[in-house]
């Protein structure tokens, strides 16, 4: 069989191979190749550097300016740079370059895009923004996730308020496989302290001690600061007593723990001890020992606050500016804190509103409208808060058509919602003696908070309106508002006012018997109740089942028992009180010094009275009228007139209780030509 004839003539398409000659490259090209490369490799790195040393310093557009340049000079650009330029506009929170930046990255294609430093470098950035959606988005779809990525992401969802989030990402984080480290822990213990969560709070710090991160001073500050959130001053002080290393943070903590939970003294002696330390304070520091002081009227603590403030050079900023006008009102010194206002170079709407609440407090209503003027003139927009102060000072000087224009802006300015300011506007027309525009204000109101029902509530019980507040307590209740001390109090407030004292004392049974444990209020109230209304045998007894029910009497408390030992001339309940005020050393009230006097006299108890009165260092105007008043009422005139030019020599202005005591002791005596009546104009 013949075979098929095979040329080899070559194709049309395809031209015959001819091999080319091969570059050689010498010794002198391999060298430049190799010069070049690295010429570029050391321009890359000092590019690097540059941007770096400019992100480090805030300078980012700059360093965004030079990666323009690179990409002139045809230089390739590594991840590195990106995540450099990212992290400068995370030190800056510069969210609009960063998105420039990320746009950047998108252009350049899916190798930077899908780069695992690049995409962690993005979710950190944008939750350091604060950027919720866009962080959360970019985390989800993270290829592989670490430590730095979950600190982040928790990090925003606790600075944000979103507490409860955070802590499921504390959890999820652990579940795959992540250890939070001493940069995510202390997240998750605040956002234990914001919820109150003290069980999972106990659990971190569990996983605190396992993990030996107590040694750390942010982690157990952290500590320090959630216990004091969660009311638990022992385990905070525990911590803090324990650590072997204290900061300034450390310190603050503490102090503001103890400031929050009401304990300023303790809060004023731990700043003491961090002054004998050599720890120098910061404007957190100095803003909570002024808080301290200001809660307990320490005068020269205060000043002392101010003035370490200005010998540190501490700026004067909103936060330390405010806590200095606030102590300074707290203490009656309106000069200074008008002096420290002005001298502010910034003030916020919360340190506008102080001022006002201020004066509001003080009754000097002109001042507070005058700096309200001042407010608008600088453009601020009054909020709640300032709305609030000025309803309040309508109410005090009963001016309904200033509380009425209050109203208005609120209408215009959508903050009718707000139920602070809502309580506002009832209680300002409660004290202008029309209940039924307070009444129509309350119920066009849609959110109503026990806050709001306790204030309509207190009002109808003021009035002795005790049915339609009885009404108004059983609505709130039907209406899936449970009452609480103060709603209760008020009813029986509304029932004493209008003499049913049997309903008052059913009411106050009925509150018992449902397991709830009255606090001192309604305890209180049914006893200057009982004692007005003349039945002071039950006032004693109650004030007794007060203190068997484990409620530590205070000054009202107090008070209202000795008003009805007053009424009884019981010298045994007499006795028994002022034993108990002697005890627990609380002599120094000029309200209960004042009941003991004026008890002591209608008892024919003379020697408690020089001994109360005496026993007070710093006097009072009611304190002295009560002396008087007590030797009045035995005919002893020299001695009321020796206490008149005690506290006339002293600076004190008498008033016309004084000058009814005095003539009434002078009538007793017959002494009424002996009266310095003539030197007064009388």
């Amino acid at each position: 069989m013949a075979s098929l004839a095979f040329t080899t003539t070559p194709s049309p398409q395809f031209p015959p191979f001819k091999p080319k000659k091969s570059h050689k490259f010498t010794p002198t090209h391999l060298t430049k190749l190799q010069e070049d490369a690295k010429s570029h490799q050391v321009l890359y790195k000092s590019y690097f550097h540059h941007i770096s040393s400019l992100c480090k310093e805030g300078q980012v557009q700059e360093a965004v300016n030079l990666l323009a340049e690179m990409e002139l000079k045809n230089l390739r650009v590594g991840p590195q740079i990106f995540g450099e330029l990212l992290q400068g506009c995370v030190y800056q929170r510069a969210l609009f370059t960063g998105q420039q930046i990320h746009a950047h990255i998108v252009k350049h294609g899916d190798f930077f895009t899908e780069n695992e430093y690049i995409e962690s470098k993005l979710v950190i950035f944008y939750a350091k923004c604060d950027v919720l959606e866009v962080s959360n988005h970019l985390f989800r779809r993270l290829l592989v996730q670490n430590v730095f990525s979950w600190a982040a992401i928790i990090g925003m969802h606790c600075r944000m308020g979103f507490s409860e989030e955070a802590l499921l990402g504390f959890v999820e984080m652990q579940r795959n496989g992540f250890l939070p480290d001493n940069f995510v822990v202390p997240n998750a213990l605040k956002a234990c302290g914001a919820l109150m969560w003290i069980g999972f709070a106990k659990g971190v710090h569990g996983y605190v001690v396992k993990m030996g991160f107590g040694v750390c001073v942010f982690v157990a500050s952290s500590l320090v600061d959630m216990y004091g959130k969660c009311g638990i001053l022992e385990d905070a002080r525990k911590v803090f007593d324990g650590m072997l290393e204290r900061n300034v943070v450390a310190w603050n903590s503490m102090i503001v723990s103890y400031v929050q939970n009401g304990m300023s003294e303790e809060a004023i002696e731990v700043f003491y001890d961090m002054r004998v330390e050599g720890i120098e304070p910061t404007r957190v520091t100095v803003s909570s020992f002024l808080s301290a002081s200001a809660n307990i009227g320490a005068f020269e603590e205060g000043k002392q606050g101010h003035a370490i403030a200005v010998l540190g050079g501490l700026e004067l900023d909103n936060i330390l500016g405010s806590s200095i006008i606030n102590f300074y009102f707290k203490v009656g010194l309106i000069d200074d804190a008008e002096l420290v206002f002005s001298r502010m170079p910034e003030k916020d709407v919360v340190t506008w509103n102080l001022l006002i609440s201020g004066y509001v407090q003080f009754g000097q209503v002109d001042k507070a409208l005058n700096i309200c003027r001042l407010m608008r003139s600088e453009n601020l927009r009054f909020d709640a808060v300032t709305l609030a102060s000025l309803l309040s000072a309508s109410a005090d000087i009963c001016n309904m058509k200033l509380g009425k224009e209050g109203h208005c802006y609120c209408i215009r300015n959508n903050l009718e919602s707000d139920v602070f300011v809502v309580s506002s506007i009832v209680d300002m027309y409660v004290k202008c003696e029309r209940i039924d525009y307070a009444r129509q204000v309350f119920n066009s109101t849609i959110k109503r908070d026990i806050i709001l029902w306790n204030t309509m509530l207190a009002a109808y019980a003021e009035l002795g309106q005790s049915g339609e507040a009885l009404k108004l307590f059983y609505q709130m209740q039907l209406e899936g508002v449970p009452p609480n001390a103060i709603s209760w109090n008020s009813v029986i407030v509304g029932f004493l006012r209008s003499g049913q004292v049997n309903e008052a004392r059913d009411m106050f049974l009925q509150l018992r018997s449902l397991g709830v444990q009255p606090n001192w209020i309604p305890w209180t109230t049914l006893i200057s109740g009982l004692a007005q209304n003349g039945f002071p045998d039950e006032a004693i007894l109650v004030f007794q089942q007060m203190q068997e029910a484990g409620i530590t009497p205070n000054t009202i408390s107090l008070v209202s028992a000795l008003s009805a030992c007053t009424d009884k001339a019981a010298l045994h309940y007499v006795k028994a009180i002022h034993g108990y005020v002697t005890r627990h050393n609380i002599w120094l009230s000029i309200p209960i010094a004042t009941s003991l006097l004026d008890m002591s006299a209608k008892c024919g108890i003379t020697d408690q009275e020089n001994c109360a009165f005496d026993t007070i260092l710093s006097k009072e105007l009611p304190l002295y009228n009560a002396m008087i008043c007590a030797y009045a009422l035995h005919g002893q005139a020299l001695e009321a007139l020796a206490v008149l030019k005690q506290f006339e020599e002293e600076g004190i202005e008498p008033d016309n209780i004084t000058f009814t005591g005095v003539l009434s002791a002078c009538s007793h005596a017959g002494l009424v030509n002996e009266g310095p009546f003539q030197s007064y104009g009388l």
